[in-house]
């Protein structure tokens, strides 16, 4: 297919760009508020233009959109109205809302329209399916910490613009509970060592579901040394996965991206449509609700 890029962050660069060179995919345009950045980031990949026209970003089959959180609704209505299949980096639309419509356009249009949660697609997803389908109910325990401390301003540290820890690194670990759960029946959140701006640096949640299922995530950019685990306690069986990345692909935006080119070409779902991310920005805006009076 022909594709677009809207961003021109490190995910673009890092992952998106070099993923569609290796599948073979035509990236024809890479478009952001920027003009002289997208141009630059075009430049360096190999694409034939980058700028800020939105209409050269849809002249194209698929529009990749990779901006930040609060344009992703916006920019991916735009594509679809276009007449483009859209996949969007993740959280879909987190505690901003606007998820929904963007579903409702895809089906009114019969276009794909996907969001970017590539451990789908890996032997995480696989595993904890099985641990909790095999008994229930189940405890599970996800951990997760890395080194990060944005300059302020950076839009990461607006929860306006979609920023913090939750949306960032905990909606797609939440995304491999939620894939298999379904929606909890239960949302509980503590925040900590929020930003200036308002973004939270730590997310404590505890989800618990109808079956009696639980569920335990702490997500946090601290410093020292990163942490990525997951484990599962049910019927006496236990899981443990650490890192929770330890068979990812290298870049796991490629099968991401194979898999929703292959989606469009059969006429099926992408591996996680975009209904299947609205359930993961709906636990993020409870749990940002629930987070109002409760800090850690």
């Amino acid at each position: 297919m022909k594709w677009a890029v809207a961003g021109s962050g490190e995910v673009v660069r890092r992952r998106v760009l070099p993923a569609l060179r290796g599948l073979g995919e035509e990236a024809a345009y890479v478009w952001s508020r920027d003009p002289e950045r997208a141009a630059r980031t075009a430049a360096e990949h190999g694409v034939p233009a980058g700028g800020d026209d939105l209409g050269r970003l849809t002249a194209a089959d698929a529009v990749y959109v990779a901006t930040p959180v609060a344009a992703h609704v916006p920019l991916a209505l735009h594509a679809l109205r276009a007449g483009c299949h859209v996949l969007v980096e993740k959280p879909l639309a987190g505690a901003l809302g606007g998820g929904g419509a963007l579903a409702a356009e895809a089906e009114r249009a019969g276009l794909c329209a996907g969001v970017a949660y590539p451990r789908r697609l890996g032997p995480a997803a696989r595993q904890l399916r099985e641990a909790l389908t095999a008994c229930a109910p189940a405890r599970v325990r996800i951990t997760f910490s890395a080194p990060f401390d944005p300059a302020p301003g950076h839009w990461r540290t607006d929860p306006a613009v979609g920023g913090g820890v939750l949306a960032d690194a905990g909606s797609p670990r939440l995304d491999l509970l939620l894939a298999v759960l379904g929606p909890p029946a239960r949302v509980g959140a503590r925040f900590g060592r929020r930003f200036a701006a308002g973004a939270e640096r730590r997310a404590h949640l505890s989800l618990g579901w109808a079956s009696g299922t639980s569920a335990e995530c702490r997500f946090a950019w601290a410093s020292g040394p990163g942490r990525d685990r997951l484990d599962v306690t049910a019927g006496g069986r236990f899981l443990a996965l650490d890192p929770l990345d330890a068979e990812l692909a290298p870049n796991p935006h490629a099968p991401l991206i194979a898999d929703f080119a292959a989606a469009v070409r059969e006429g099926r779902e992408p591996a996680c449509p975009v209904v299947d991310a609205v359930v993961v920005d709906d636990v993020i805006t409870a749990a940002c609700w629930a987070a109002r009076f409760r800090n850690e």
